[in-house]
């Protein structure tokens, strides 16, 4: 559980020491979308080549559905991280490849949590995944605390997945700190409704696309096994992220259209409710959250909310290293620079100590 003094006094301590470590984009790849693009293709097949072997449970939800988790199990009382993965991403992504190596090394418990429809076979219920649907993941949050009631537990949220835990710390407050003892969040969409007209527009759409381009597949077999559910003709045209989430998100879960649904679920304007401590990083460069959507007064208002903004980074992506054969992730150097700082600042209880 969390246990903590001093709040504010906290957070400087360990801000000074993650200033320390700046972010320096490397010379042979300094444009955003390069960074972005790099991750999601040559890191993510390297990564699965050194990725560890992970185990999977199945766990079954209260409405009648199921999740779909990987583990890579730690020693007896190590901490625990938990990570919430990206806009479809799934088990291979390169972030769980990533953090699953980094932790195995350490002896921590890694799991990640598959979003409905991101698992190994797609779900019983008519319920989709979104960036404010924070059901789930706090399910499961829960549900470790049970697990493992003496050790430390941190979250880690990629893109999307940043959004719905940045957006359920901000919904729960004080009562996060029974199931949570630390936060990191990656990127998230700190005000969509703001960014998404700039965000259609790069490379004439390609990266909604991209998205939309294995989304609609899961969208029609909701339609298909629940008819009248959904407008198919809809699902079919729908070509970006507005049409999209008009005719799926926004029906399936009481939302007027996707400006509604963006408007109500975007992490920013939950984050002055955070109280568990909650490292966020963003670079400037990130072509999914504009500049005047950054968090700055709720970051300089609270002491829970620790600021790591860079000129550079990507979404995401955040490379680092002299040559492409030689690069590091500098999110997981300083997410677990962070967590290290926790413990050593008492977070996490009886196990506090593990490092």
């Amino acid at each position: 559980m969390l246990s903590y003094c001093d709040p504010g006094a906290m957070k400087t301590r360990i801000l000074e020491v993650l200033e320390r470590y700046p972010y320096r984009a490397p010379w042979w790849m300094k444009n955003t979308h390069a960074q972005t693009i790099w991750v999601g293709t040559v890191r993510k097949k390297t990564g699965l080549l050194l990725a560890p072997k992970f185990r999977r449970e199945r766990w079954d939800t209260p409405d009648g559905d199921f999740l779909d988790l990987v583990f890579v199990d730690g020693k007896e009382n190590a901490p625990v991280v938990v990570l919430f993965h990206g806009l479809e991403g799934d088990a291979h992504s390169y972030y769980i490849s990533g953090y699953g190596r980094l932790f195995k090394k350490l002896g921590w418990t890694f799991a990640a949590m598959l979003f409905r429809s991101c698992g190994f076979e797609m779900n019983r219920t008519a319920k989709f995944y979104h960036i404010g649907a924070t059901e789930d993941p706090k399910f499961v949050l829960e549900h470790f605390r049970e697990r493992y009631p003496d050790r430390p537990i941190f979250g880690i949220g990629i893109s999307l997945g940043g959004n719905v835990l940045g957006k359920l710390l901000g919904e729960e407050g004080e009562n996060a700190r029974l199931w949570m003892d630390g936060a990191f969040l990656l990127s998230p969409p700190y005000e969509p409704q703001t960014a998404a007209p700039y965000f259609h527009q790069l490379f004439n759409g390609f990266y909604a696309r991209h998205f939309i381009k294995t989304m609609k597949p899961k969208a029609l077999d909701l339609a298909w096994r629940f008819p009248g559910l959904l407008d198919e003709d809809a699902i079919r045209n729908s070509d970006d992220f507005y049409t999209f989430d008009s005719a799926v998100t926004a029906p399936l879960n009481g939302f007027v259209d996707a400006e509604d649904y963006w408007k109500k679920t975007g992490c920013g304007q939950f984050l002055p409710g955070v109280r568990v401590p909650t490292l966020l990083m963003t670079a400037l460069d990130d072509f999914f959250i504009l500049p005047e959507c950054m968090p700055y007064e709720a970051v300089e208002q609270s002491p829970w909310l620790y600021p790591l903004f860079t000129e550079r980074g990507g979404h995401g992506a955040f490379v680092c290293g002299p040559l492409p054969f030689l690069t590091r992730s500098w999110y997981e150097e300083q997410s677990l620079r962070f967590f290290r700082m926790l413990l050593k600042e008492g977070v996490g209880g009886k196990t506090s100590g593990q490092a």
